[in-house]
């Protein structure tokens, strides 16, 4: 079942509402920005629960349900230069080091709509807010905002498709040691995805962050913003290299930060290249690394990725009425 014109303009009607409701709760700018710059979360992770491919929403079907694991390792997510935090101030990196965990699940609801979520606990070390004057110590051993998402397919079908993603965060995250936003954060993305010949996929995205709460830190604001990703999936036998099971990953992804008087949010931008391999039929394995092409916050040094997922496939279709056997010719008699 695919969402034909009744069925965009149906949900269409029902995202509106939400993205007013959205600016209701919190008019762009009218409070000032929180003081607290360790509220915010510096992993620009945004890969979604429950299967692994890349590191965005790229519309991948799930036919039934999944569940996936994945650990991570990111080097200098944010880093701040001298004089951040005011004149004679040092440089630091708030989060030096952060290795992550992170379990995610997913569920198909229909044909066209699938919910996931996704939650992450990390060990970290850095100077927190050293080169501020706090004296507050990183802590260690954190747990993230809990990641809830869904989306729905507009048009299309497997092998090429329009579709509609919301997610929201929820602050349950440790937000005194920068994993973890001061509040909600609500997003909408539009998704596109078409299957090539030879099995080559690709995949984009674009849509808008909202912050419930917008934070300084340094000399930076960090607030709502502007998301694009891309990204490609290649089969070694496309590129005549065997016929295993395997596919090399690309992706790029970018995130143009709001403004507020003469500070700007960060505008990070991020470059990623992986292997997956679809051991069993319901068992996929990923790895990739990434790096940072701007010096900003949540464009990490490196980043380096391993995750597997396990998505069975969904019942097969039910069988429909048997038809009667068709009747003999009787013979002739003589």
């Amino acid at each position: 079942m695919t969402v034909g014109t009744g069925g965009a303009r149906r949900v269409t009607a029902a995202v509106l509402p939400v993205i007013a409701w959205a600016g209701a709760a919190r008019p762009l700018h009218a409070e000032a920005p929180r003081a607290t710059p360790a509220a915010i979360e510096v992993d620009r992770s945004a890969a979604p629960g429950g299967r692994v491919g890349l590191g965005f929403d790229d519309g991948e079907p799930v036919d039934a349900w999944g569940v996936s694991l994945a650990l991570g390792w990111l080097e200098r997510p944010i880093a701040l230069g001298a004089g951040s935090f005011g004149a004679g101030t040092p440089a630091s990196a708030p989060v030096r080091r952060r290795q992550t965990v992170a379990l995610g699940g997913a569920l198909a609801v229909g044909d066209s709509v699938v919910v996931d979520a996704v939650l992450r606990a990390s060990h970290q070390v850095g100077d927190r807010l050293a080169a501020a004057g706090d004296p507050a110590r990183l802590s260690r051993g954190v747990l993230h905002d809990l990641r809830l998402g869904g989306r729905i397919r507009l048009v299309g079908d497997r092998a090429r498709a329009a579709l509609l993603r919301a997610e929201l965060t929820l602050p349950t995250g440790d937000d005194a040691a920068l994993a973890g936003d001061a509040a909600w954060t609500l997003a909408w993305h539009l998704i596109g995805r078409a299957t090539l010949p030879r099995q080559i996929g690709v995949a984009a995205t674009a849509g808008i962050r909202l912050h419930g709460a917008e934070v300084v830190i340094g000399r930076r604001l960090v607030g709502d913003e502007l998301l694009a990703a891309a990204g490609a999936s290649v089969p070694l036998a496309a590129l005549g290299l065997g016929d295993e099971p395997i596919a090399l990953t690309a992706e790029l992804t970018y995130a143009l930060g709001d403004r507020l008087g003469d500070r700007k949010g960060p505008s990070p931008a991020e470059a990623r290249l992986g292997v997956r391999l679809q051991a069993l039929p319901a068992l996929a394995i990923t790895a990739s690394a990434g790096v940072g092409l701007n010096d900003q916050i949540g464009a990490p040094r490196l980043r380096a990725l391993i995750a597997l997922a396990w998505t069975p496939p969904g019942p097969p279709p039910a069988p429909g009425p048997a038809l009667p056997p068709e009747a003999e010719d009787e013979p002739d008699e003589p």
